[in-house]
């Protein structure tokens, strides 16, 4: 009897000792830095946990660290499915039918996005954040479109990229241009009263929910132009900033001048201009500015690109971006 219970334990042991480690997805993980971390390949990483190695990972996600001599993770990959099938088996009523699965914590949040109207100002559509904490206070992703820009579409466009990260929000520029096209009249200042009109509007509605200050502004085109004009006068608010297709020519003196007195509280700032995209000169000079008046600045200008929004094509360029400017 003795002798058959010290077996028991023994298997025990080593069943406990076989199981896969399991590495808990923190702020600023990539499935390069895991892998690089376990000494392990990404390609071994992924298909442990049956995951493609271009999708994104969330936050607090357990993924499977398959061992070195693991080839594949093929080892880790059979633990995971055979566990998924004991977990569905105890799902199963005696009658052999399957209970209904709780849906994920995302399904519960708004969907869609919103509207609110701004006094002497366009409509802001929004979308609420999603997945963990997005009932705690979250930052502000506020988009200003590029000249002829639809602010509805592209915070639908924008929200599959970001809504995890926080609000997105995007005002409407205040010339029309037919069609529900929009832009901002080739002048900023309109745009820094929108701006902060926004998140005031947003506060009012949702209270301590939405962040006040240190919040992401991102513009594209003319939208850049206004980012850059508005991020440099109102760090405080936006310290954060994701300029696409940089210009020299955005800020001149003046912009200049006020670099040079708040360059202090401007926290992070990331550049992406395409290649092909007639301001790519122009923006790494604007990276050059910002690292003399010593701002945190990247710049990224991918191959094959040119003066264009691509957040279908590539995603994974944004939300990192996001994800960086947010740590």
């Amino acid at each position: 009897m003795n002798l058959a219970l010290l077996c028991l334990c023994l298997v025990w042991s080593q069943a406990a000792l076989a199981r896969t480690p399991i590495h808990t997805v923190r702020s600023g993980d990539t499935l390069g830095g895991i892998a690089k971390r376990y000494k392990i390949t990404i390609d071994a990483l992924c298909h442990a946990n049956a995951i493609s190695r271009t999708k994104p990972i969330r936050l607090k996600q357990q993924l499977r660290i398959p061992a070195p001599d693991d080839e594949g993770g093929k080892r880790a990959r059979a633990e995971r499915d055979r566990e998924r099938a004991a977990e569905k088996d105890k799902d199963t009523d005696k009658k052999g039918a399957a209970k209904p699965q709780e849906k994920p914590a995302q399904a519960a949040a708004p969907s869609g996005v919103q509207v609110l109207e701004l006094p002497g100002a366009g409509p802001l559509y929004y979308h609420e954040p999603t997945g963990p904490g997005r009932k705690n206070m979250r930052p502000v992703i506020l988009y200003l479109h590029a000249r002829g820009g639809s602010p509805k579409s592209d915070c639908q466009r924008w929200a599959r990229v970001a809504s995890d990260l926080g609000w997105v929000a995007c005002p409407t520029g205040p010339e029309d241009r037919g069609g529900g096209k929009r832009g901002w009249d080739n002048t900023w200042y309109p745009g820094s009263q929108i701006a902060q009109k926004s998140i005031d509007a947003l506060r009012a509605k949702f209270g301590r929910r939405v962040q006040l200050y240190g919040n992401t502004l991102v513009g594209f085109s003319e939208g850049a132009f206004v980012a850059m004009n508005v991020g440099v006068r109102q760090p405080r608010t936006f310290n954060r900033w994701l300029i696409l297709s940089a210009d020299t020519k955005y800020w001149g003196g003046p912009g200049l001048t006020e670099l040079g007195k708040n360059h202090r509280q401007i926290r992070k700032v990331q550049l992406i201009t395409g290649q092909d995209d007639g301001t790519h000169d122009a923006t790494l000079t604007v990276e050059r500015w910002l690292k003399q008046a010593k701002v945190s600045v990247r710049a990224i200008t991918p191959a094959g690109m040119g003066h264009v929004l691509e957040l279908e094509g590539r995603r994974a360029l944004y939300r990192s971006a996001l994800v960086w400017l947010n740590q």
